[in-house]
């Protein structure tokens, strides 16, 4: 685990994806390096229960900086508020908040709309207001609403669009953006580039 100092009152705020991020979307990420304690289990969204592949050390390493008050960690997935549910008990995070979903764009940052979850809406789905994805407008209200934070956008989906939104998150000075394999999820240099933000 990497040791991080503590520093202002106001952390930054992670802004967390699951799968191709917690969830490794291959089946044996182990054979493309990283962690040695991957887990296997499922949760349930939207009626429907999908495979999760985990690191219980990358995700007690994320909830230990959050309980320490060094990040805050909220979620920005496809999987909406149901990953609150099944999901955040299998990972062993407690509830985070949920910056927001597909369907309530708009909505204020702290997610409140009850929105759609990761079994009905594709990570690629266009959002209505700005026709780009709809992850990149809850992220543009944030920097709206809360201007004095860091923030740090991890999804393994940040590179679509030939890196549009990765280039766009290097012009913000006040966001990094850290775009994991989606088949290996989180590895160790990705938490250093974190911890190198906190």
């Amino acid at each position: 685990m990497t040791t991080i100092p503590v520093s202002s009152d106001q952390p930054p705020i992670l802004l967390l994806d699951v799968d191709g991020v917690l969830n490794a979307l291959d089946r044996l990420p182990a054979a493309r390096g990283g962690w040695d304690d991957w887990q296997h289990g499922s949760a349930t969204a939207d009626g429907t229960r999908w495979p999760i592949t985990w690191s219980p050390q990358v995700v007690g390493t994320l909830r230990d900086w959050h309980e320490r008050g060094w990040v805050e960690l909220r979620w920005l997935t496809t999987w909406g508020h149901e990953a609150n549910d099944e999901l955040r008990r299998l990972l062993g995070l407690p509830p985070l908040a949920v910056v927001g979903t597909y369907h309530d764009i708009g909505a204020p940052s702290g997610g409140a709309g009850a929105g759609a979850s990761h079994a009905s809406v594709t990570p690629a789905a266009p959002d209505p207001l700005s026709g780009r994805w709809w992850k990149y407008d809850h992220v543009v209200t944030l920097l709206r609403d809360e201007p004095e934070r860091r923030f740090l956008w991890v999804d393994d989906d940040l590179d679509r669009l030939d890196g549009a939104f990765v280039r766009w998150a290097e012009t913000q000075a006040s966001i990094t953006a850290i775009v994991p394999d989606p088949r290996r999820g989180l590895t160790a240099a990705d938490l250093q580039a974190i911890a190198a933000v906190l």
